[in-house]
């Protein structure tokens, strides 16, 4: 209900922009504090808790898989150069985006320099593919892979999936899949008297993204949600309003959850770092319970 009530709002933004008519100074400021209240006070439980909370201990389990961590960025760079087509950073802004997160991961400045030399001088390209797991029954997985040999790479997971007690199946039914894109953004260009909410919820309303959230009031970090289909063209705009845009994926979060015992757990860690040590395999998503910590 949010996601379509900010597109209802966007498209009305569009049509004032289109007729051309002069609205009040404030009139964003109104319209975004619609959108909050609506949101929270009509539809309580849709008002982001409980996806957000999914995303932040999603994103809290993957940075903290250290396992195959360069091949993943070096994936990435070689992705960034396909797809804004150069190798310098000064030219192309997502490939400027994995640099800075690849040095914060501590990747050395050697290994990038070598990944850029080496995916500049490559004629392959690497196309993107997902491939949905169950396991043990209940398991239920989402594998996101970019391969240029994309026969092999089945061949290779049809072995461990086969030794792990694994089967692929369409689990598409049992996840809502969304772009997220985490950012930072220009505080000169928060008015004074505005919150950071008010003006990234405007902001995501005239770039085509569909929820925000506030990460740090501090240091003006925010995570924007929109279509996968859309997160270039929302990343594209966010930059143009000044933000510096940290990272931009294609996640997944499972509809129902279930539960493990420690032991199952421990069979299904090893099972994912199988999947995990085939080069190719991006990232895995499944539909495990995720325990609250103090």
């Amino acid at each position: 209900m949010r996601k379509l009530l900010f597109t209802v709002l966007r498209n009305n933004v569009l049509k004032q922009q289109v007729a051309g008519k002069v609205q009040p100074s404030n009139w964003t400021n109104n319209l975004t504090c619609t959108t909050r209240d609506i949101s929270t006070h009509l539809y309580p439980l849709l008002a982001g808790h409980s996806k957000w909370a999914n995303i932040r201990h999603i994103k809290a389990a993957k940075d903290g898989q250290k396992s195959a961590l360069f091949s993943r960025i070096a994936r990435q760079i070689r992705l960034a150069i396909q797809d804004g087509g150069s190798a310098d950073p000064n030219l192309n802004s997502e490939l400027k985006s994995v640099i800075e997160e690849a040095l914060r991961k501590n990747m050395p400045m050697a290994s990038i320099q070598n990944n850029l030399k080496k995916f500049t001088a490559s004629k392959t390209q690497l196309k993107k593919y997902r491939l949905d797991v169950r396991y043990k029954q209940k398991v239920f997985m989402v594998c996101t892979i970019y391969t240029d040999n994309f026969a092999q790479l089945k061949m290779d997971m049809s072995t461990v999936l086969r030794k792990g007690g694994g089967v692929q199946l369409d689990a598409g039914h049992l996840f809502e899949d969304f772009g997220l894109i985490q950012a930072t953004a220009d505080k000169t260009r928060i008015a004074a008297g505005e919150s950071l909410e008010d003006k990234a919820t405007e902001d995501a309303i005239e770039s085509g993204a569909e929820d925000i959230e506030v990460v740090d009031d501090e240091t003006a970090s925010v995570n924007f949600i929109c279509k996968p289909e859309g997160i270039n063209g929302v990343r594209k705009a966010l930059e143009n309003k000044g933000y510096t845009v940290n990272n931009t994926e294609h996640i997944y979060t499972p509809l129902n959850t279930v539960k493990l015992t420690p032991e199952e757990k421990a069979d299904y860690q090893k099972f994912v770092d199988k999947l995990k040590e085939i080069q190719g395999i991006e990232d895995v998503y499944d539909n495990i319970e995720v325990e609250e910590t103090e």
